[in-house]
């Protein structure tokens, strides 16, 4: 069983029998930067940079090569990394360039790559001239684009596809009503409400995969509340929140601006500032992922995650 486990399984075989005919992390290290993310590309092998312009273009309208061939075509992910150790200080205009998802920034005119003069000095700027790309398309329909995601196809209800191809990428959820089309993005569907009938907090909770306890307040991406109470609520663990239909849900929220010391393994971004790296610094200090400041000397012994290089 993948990682989208059991606890969607039943729900399919209610809600797409006989609608759907077939299929419509590793560190991630050619992971893109989102908006507020660094977009740096790690000078050395030591690190992990969340570059913002090496993923592929997943699920993205081919809009035709541009006519200037140094020029992306237009979904399309832009050549265009923050420099995260500038020689010099910085003191250009900040700019705006699309990762292939969405318009990451990069601060005081830091770009490396051969995409840097395609750029927009805004992120509305930026999103207008990229608005035809299925990630936008997506999300101004009202969708969540999942680009931590590896799904066979954009979901249908609210529920992914059978996981029946062989290469996952990233796709739509236009939620429990609705359906993705490529051109006008999330419609609703009348299949939709022929799913099952409304499910008890509690229970949509529990078959999901969350746990139900006196929370005070359901859980956001692992965090539960802090009030102190003994109202009842669920707590969706790691990278999910609650949706009172849908239960436990994966969400974008809990994918991007991933904090100092945040694990970024599972296909997170990390904040403005911080880069991923495979080891929190040293000989023999191994673990998972996880977001950090770069380090910025002179030592070429030293990467910029603050692993000796000869170390043994």
């Amino acid at each position: 069983m993948t990682r989208h486990g059991l606890a969607r399984l039943g729900l399919l075989s209610v809600l797409l029998s006989g609608l759907l005919a077939g299929c419509g992390s590793s560190h991630g290290r050619d992971d893109d930067a989102g908006p507020g993310a660094d977009a740096g590309a790690m000078a050395d092998g030591g690190a992990t940079g969340r570059d913002g312009g090496s993923r592929r273009d997943a699920g993205s309208i081919d809009a035709g090569a541009a006519a200037d061939a140094g020029t992306p075509a237009p979904c399309d992910p832009e050549d265009a990394r923050a420099e995260v150790c500038p020689d010099a200080l910085c003191d250009g205009p900040s700019s705006w360039h699309w990762n292939g998802d969405d318009c990451f920034e990069i601060d005081c005119g830091a770009c490396r790559g051969s995409d840097c003069d395609v750029a927009a000095f805004s992120r509305e700027a930026c999103l207008a001239a990229h608005a035809t790309c299925t990630p936008a398309i997506c999300r101004e329909s009202g969708g969540t684009w999942r680009f931590w995601g590896e799904d066979c196809g954009p979901f249908v209800c609210g529920v992914a596809p059978p996981e029946d191809c062989l290469v996952g990428a990233p796709v739509c959820d236009c939620g429990p009503l609705g359906t993705f089309d490529p051109v006008l993005g999330c419609q609703n569907d009348v299949i939709c409400t022929m799913g099952p009938p409304p499910r008890d907090p509690e229970v949509a909770c529990n078959e999901t995969g969350g746990t139900w306890g006196d929370f005070c307040c359901h859980s956001e991406c692992g965090e539960r509340c802090f009030d102190a109470c003994v109202s009842p609520a669920c707590d969706c663990g790691v990278g999910r929140v609650f949706e009172d239909q849908r239960g436990c849900v994966e969400s974008s929220r809990c994918y991007e601006g991933r904090r100092d010391g945040e694990i970024c393994d599972d296909g997170a971004r990390c904040g403005f500032g911080l880069i991923c790296c495979e080891s929190c610094g040293g000989a023999g200090c191994f673990g998972p992922a996880r977001c950090r400041a770069p380090l910025c000397d002179d030592d070429p012994d030293i990467d910029m995650c603050g692993n000796n290089l000869l170390a043994p």
